[in-house]
């Protein structure tokens, strides 16, 4: 549906730093993004761009022509190259200033990703803290922090290791006003994305849940170094994160997709629409592309997939969006929607979206972007 060409175009350190692409006029309560690299405390920019660097596979690459690329996952590119139009130094030397204690990759059922980094204690020479760095879906995030940054300039000198900020309690204003903000992005089509932190003392922490390497899930995390592992659950534990900001990216509409829809509802097929992106973003962009219409039904895969085998026959009629789902959502609608008699065609690209594509009737894969798994599972690749 999208064009898969990602930027980030709004954002808000904290609740009240708010930063946009195109400043509407006497909107003095916004800072246009390219001033933000000067507007914005250095202490919050070396936050935020450690963990964006720290918290992505994305790299830089050269083109053909020897420009510079960035290269991976369009949502991490999409945050790296923020990251550099504020002010990062080289993503790879950024990186290589941090020791990566653990790695918890992202999973479609937490919406969230981690990685704890060791790095110098800024006032006790010689000793280390341990940082974890968290990324997702913010609505999911902003329910674990029990502080927020905020952006009043400390009277203290910063060092090159120290990225205190002043960390209030997260009240209810401000809860209610970063909600606000996520929603408001959400309503443009934008995808959102929270960004936290958590600092520890040790790692692993002292009491901490600590899982050998042996017995724990090889997809809940990644251990470097040290035969021992430590739940993402415990990162998150007490609601202990600060919350840094939320930024809100754009991914256009493909061109023609809108006519593409009309054409396949002349013809009688019924449109639907699974994301995982929140149900905001996904009404609004399912608004766009005429994937829904007055109505019909927006659900959240976890509701979804936990409804009565009657209720699920009865909604699916008018279910036109699926959001926040998981590829195990995606498999069941398939399922479900063939039980009833109808002749199913799925598209996806993802390794994940592998059961779905074999499951349905006809499977599109892409042939560009698509894994191979997706390409294998389908009936037919799209080049």
């Amino acid at each position: 549906l999208t064009q898969n060409k990602m930027s980030v175009v709004a954002g808000t350190f904290g609740s009240s730093f708010r930063f946009i692409k195109e400043v509407p006029p006497n909107r003095k309560d916004l800072h246009p993004i390219i001033a933000v690299g000067q507007k914005a405390p250095r202490q919050i920019l070396n936050l935020l761009n450690q963990g964006i660097a720290v918290n992505s596979s994305a790299f830089e690459s050269l083109d053909d022509n020897g420009s510079k690329v960035l290269v991976g996952n369009k949502t991490e590119t999409a945050l790296l190259a923020f990251s550099h139009e504020i002010g990062s130094e080289d993503i790879e030397a950024l990186r290589s200033r941090w020791e990566i204690e653990q790695l918890f990759p992202f999973s479609s059922d937490r919406k969230a990703m981690a990685t704890v980094i060791k790095i110098p204690h800024p006032t006790k020479t010689g000793k280390f803290i341990y940082r974890a760095h968290v990324k997702g879906a913010p609505e999911i995030l902003v329910d674990k922090c029990s502080t927020i940054i905020t952006l009043q300039d400390s009277q203290y000198a910063f060092s090159e290791h120290d990225y205190r900020c002043q960390i209030p309690q997260l009240n209810t204003e401000d809860m209610t006003r970063v909600v606000h903000i996520i929603q408001s992005y959400a309503s443009r089509s934008l995808r959102t994305i929270g960004i936290a932190y958590r600092d520890f003392e040790q790692w692993p922490p002292s009491g901490e849940n600590v899982l050998s390497s042996a017995s724990s899930s090889s997809s809940s995390s990644s251990n470097i170094g040290e035969e021992i592992e430590v739940s993402y659950d415990e990162i998150v534990r007490e609601n202990g994160l600060t919350l840094l900001g939320v930024v809100g990216i754009e991914d256009p509409l493909r061109p023609g997709v809108t006519e593409a829809v009309k054409a396949c509802q002349r013809a009688g097929v019924f449109v639907r629409m699974v994301t995982g992106d929140n149900m905001m973003t996904a009404k609004s962009i399912a608004k766009q592309c005429g994937i829904y219409t007055q109505g019909g039904i927006v659900m959240e895969g976890p509701v979804f997939r936990n409804l009565p085998p009657s209720e699920m026959d009865a909604i699916l009629p008018r279910l036109q969006v699926l959001a926040r789902s998981s590829p195990q959502d995606k498999q069941i609608l398939v399922g479900r929607l063939k039980e009833l008699g109808d002749i199913v065609a799925v598209t996806g690209d993802g390794t994940n979206d592998g059961p779905a594509l074999k499951l349905a009737d006809v499977g599109f894969s892409m042939g560009i972007s698509g894994t191979q798994v997706a390409k294998e599972a389908s009936s037919i690749i799209l080049m």
